[in-house]
């Protein structure tokens, strides 16, 4: 039996990783105008510019699967340690690269560390607690998600106006992560432990996982058109600094760590479908109130109410995919969860621009507000079935 202290250390260790995960692509957001700025030799710079924020998303999505896989076979804390040495080298890369394109390869490098990172903190959770305990510390995971996007992409902002190289040493936090690790945290005992006829035989999930996989994607696809295109949107009015541009993008993270505090209290009254169907209304709401702002306070007054609908999504989708599945193969279906959620950060900008070329990046936001509108009455009409039929 562990001791209070050593459980709250241990506690600790898994929110301060998850703190690393989600939004650690979004970091350098504000730098990213400057970036294009100071590389505007380079062709296409502004779209090379925005794929440091995209393609490490893609490597996570990539290598999610291989490490659930690991994780699974040769132990959570390994993969852990080796991820958060990755993250540290290759997330502090910018600050001492001086090519724009090994630069951009540093960043597919540090896809690694966060597909590992994220993996493993979801899956541990799984396995160190149950029931109510399980669900409350989901949702402080997505509260610390969150909060780390908020001090971490706000520093960023302050850091892009002295010199945006200086944004990248944020990663850095990182080695605090690293030195916890061994002090705090076990492997759990049956992790990895059963005979391979004992695990194939344990293999069967439902096929409620592929929706789980779904809403995951459309959430990321929808959410982070915020860090990769509120840069640009914002650039449009005056006096708008990297100070400024970092309080806005931190406003969303601020929004979501206050609606994942919560989230369990909204999980006794809804189910998992249902929340789904009540945070898009709130994504909704806040996309239409960015695409009809002409000011800097209008615009943040939207990205704060869509964080409210991010902020339930995300432990939503972790807590029900954690549920799902047995701790035999719990961190290969994070895994794949991992990969949907991040595959919905690399499409994001590939599905939105051409939508931006048509309306305007303005007129961007509103139709995308409209169709996550139309998404929570899809959801709410699954809901409806699905108590109807009593099937999930």
């Amino acid at each position: 039996m562990e001791s209070t202290k050593n459980t709250k250390l241990l506690e600790l260790t898994l929110l301060l990783a998850s703190m690393l995960t989600i939004l650690a692509n979004a970091i350098i957001a504000p730098s990213l105008p400057l970036i294009s700025s100071t590389f505007k030799d380079v062709k296409n710079v502004e779209i090379v510019t925005k794929l440091m924020l995209t393609l490490p998303a893609l490597t996570i999505a990539i290598v999610a699967p291989l490490a659930g896989r690991l994780l699974d076979k040769v132990g959570r804390i390994k993969v852990l340690y080796i991820s958060l040495l990755i993250y540290l080298l290759a997330g502090t890369s910018g600050f001492w690269l001086g090519n724009l394109f090994s630069i951009l390869v540093g960043r597919v490098v540090f896809g690694l560390g966060v597909a590992g990172i994220m993996t493993v903190s979801t899956t541990l959770i799984g396995d160190y607690f149950t029931g109510a305990k399980r669900e409350h510390f989901m949702g402080l995971q997505g509260a610390f998600v969150a909060l780390g996007g908020l001090i971490f992409i706000t520093a960023a902002g302050v850091l892009t106006d002295i010199n945006w190289r200086l944004a990248f040493l944020i990663y850095g936090f990182s080695a605090i992560v690293m030195v916890l690790v061994p002090f705090a945290l076990h492997e759990p005992k049956m992790a990895h432990h059963e005979t391979k006829a004992q695990t194939q035989n344990r293999m069967a999930v439902p096929p409620a996982v592929w929706l789980v996989f779904i809403s995951a994607f459309i959430t990321t696809v929808s959410f982070y058109m915020i860090p990769v295109q509120l840069p640009f949107f914002l650039q449009k009015l005056e006096g708008i600094n990297g100070n400024k541009m970092g309080l806005a993008l931190g406003s969303l993270p601020f929004a979501q760590a206050i609606a994942s505090f919560y989230y369990k209290r909204v999980k006794k009254k809804f189910d998992f479908i249902g929340i789904y169907s009540l945070g898009f209304i709130p994504m909704a709401i806040g996309f239409g109130i960015i695409g009809f702002s002409h000011s800097y306070w209008q615009t943040i007054s939207g990205v704060l109410i869509s964080g409210l609908g991010v902020g339930i999504l995300i432990p939503n989708g972790n807590l029900w995919m954690i549920n799902l599945v047995p701790i035999q193969v719990r961190g290969k279906y994070v895994g794949y969860l991992t990969t949907a959620t991040f595959l919905g950060m690399f499409f994001s900008p590939i599905i939105i621009q051409p939508i931006q070329n048509m309306v305007g990046i303005n007129t961007s936001f509103i139709v995308l507000g409209a169709a996550l509108a139309l998404l929570s009455l899809v959801y709410l009409y699954l809901n409806r079935r699905v108590i109807n039929n009593k099937s999930v």
